[in-house]
């Protein structure tokens, strides 16, 4: 019952089942048909056959080598170095590393029966989609789009909370594609508006946010939608703003808003606290996207920082200066010094990771705040379980570390990966 559209298989003929297993990982059903020689009577027996393969389960980290993208794959007993490589042909992808992307519920087509979960992978000079479960590419640059662009320059993608589409953001443009199809490009102006020149910093919450570096102003995309934020007035409102976006981190689902930082050309901050749900973005209430905003002084260690990660639970963002760690929540802005990493050793990356991803009804298994750093030519990766206070403390020695700088590091559990916050 409820299993959808079933092609049987027969796999043998004989008592004794000797198959080698190549169907693509999932649930399979398996029946028995037995018969009693003496009486001539039939019965089925019914069981489930769960397939998985090694690439399922375990940390996938997005690195830069010699000039070249790849990633490794850590799992609980081994680890496969240039996992890209590994399974296609020893070919990484050219230039350094731009953005790693879990991208479920691909299809061959828009109807296929047979859905696959991937892994989007973009450097300076390439993009590329592959497949989890058999690490193959699907697609890559030369073949994903309807037209492919003149200028290859990816700078970005993201995965909307409804699953059907995916965006890549390629020298400034976005595009987008309906699973099983390819990317198409959307419009270069609508209402008057170029977009043209889009950030590839951008947020995910009940639809996406971006920052329109022509207008210095926010918008969404819902859909293939663009869509402006809908204010009764534009003082200070995410419109026409004298800065730039340095930061964005979404937090959909449950708690429902983003956070953006703001750069000012005199290096003052600003901090604005957004309502992510569809309501407020589409303007109903008109005004009532912005919740809070607060300005940080150039003074700030925050306005020196290098890397900066959110926490999906709170109000509080950690960030880097040089090799010090520090924690700052939104309310004081008064910020402390967590620890400092060993000498010379910079933050590559760093990452709130949970998993599952936060939903209503579901229970977090991982939760991690994760330290990517990288020394004379390779990488330590740090996992830090916050306390109860969202504390992070040091650790005496690395949970991973290899060859490259690692600039992106993903969960995944039973095929399925994590977003970041």
């Amino acid at each position: 019952a409820n299993q959808g559209l079933v092609i049987p298989d027969t796999l043998a003929r004989t008592k004794d089942l000797n198959y080698e297993v190549l169907k693509d990982p999932g649930i399979y059903i398996l029946v028995f048909n037995v018969k009693n020689k003496n009486t001539g009577t039939n019965t089925q027996f019914k069981s489930n056959a769960i397939i998985s393969t090694l690439n399922m389960n375990g940390w996938y980290l997005l690195k830069d080598n010699g000039g070249k993208t790849d990633l490794d794959f850590i799992y609980k007993t081994g680890r496969i170095d240039n996992w890209i490589s590994f399974y296609n042909d020893n070919k990484s992808l050219d230039g350094n590393a731009v953005k790693l992307l879990f991208v479920p519920g691909m299809k061959k087509t828009p109807t296929a029966p047979d859905p696959y979960n991937t892994l989007m992978v973009l450097s300076e000079n390439d993009a590329a989609i592959y497949r989890i479960d058999n690490g193959s590419m699907v697609m890559n640059f030369d073949n994903m789009f309807f037209t492919k662009p003149a200028v290859r320059k990816p700078q970005g993608a993201f995965q909307p909370t409804a699953l059907n589409t995916v965006f890549f953001m390629n020298n400034g443009r976005t595009y987008y594609m309906s699973k099983g199809t390819l990317f198409a490009n959307m419009a270069t102006d609508a209402s008057n508006i170029n977009y043209t020149n889009i950030s590839p910093v951008s947020a995910t919450v009940a639809a996406e946010l971006l920052w329109n570096r022509n207008t210095k102003s926010m918008f969404t995309i819902s859909g293939a939608i663009y869509s402006e934020l809908k204010f009764n007035t534009g003082g200070g409102r995410l419109m026409n703003l004298n800065a730039e976006l340095e930061w964005a981190a979404g937090y959909p689902n449950n708690r429902g808003v983003a956070l953006l930082l703001f750069r000012n050309p005199k290096d003052t901050g600003y901090i604005f606290k957004v309502d992510g749900r569809f309501g407020p973005l589409a303007g109903y209430p008109p005004d009532s996207v912005v919740i809070a905003r607060d300005t940080i002084v150039p003074e700030h260690s925050l306005m020196h920082a290098g890397k900066i990660c959110g926490n999906y639970d709170v109000d509080i963002i950690y960030y880097s200066v040089g090799n010090n760690i520090y924690m700052m929540d939104l309310a004081t802005q008064t910020p402390t010094l967590q620890f400092t990493l060993p000498a010379g050793e910079e933050v590559t990356a760093f990452q709130h990771i949970k998993y599952p991803v936060p939903a209503s009804g579901v229970i977090n298994t991982e939760n991690w705040i994760v330290i990517s750093t990288y020394k004379d030519g390779r990488y330590k990766i740090y996992k830090h379980a916050p306390s109860s206070t969202f504390t992070i403390q040091a650790k005496a020695q690395p949970d991973y570390e290899g060859e490259g700088r690692v600039s992106s590091v993903v969960y995944m559990e039973q095929g399925n990966g994590t977003r970041s916050f």
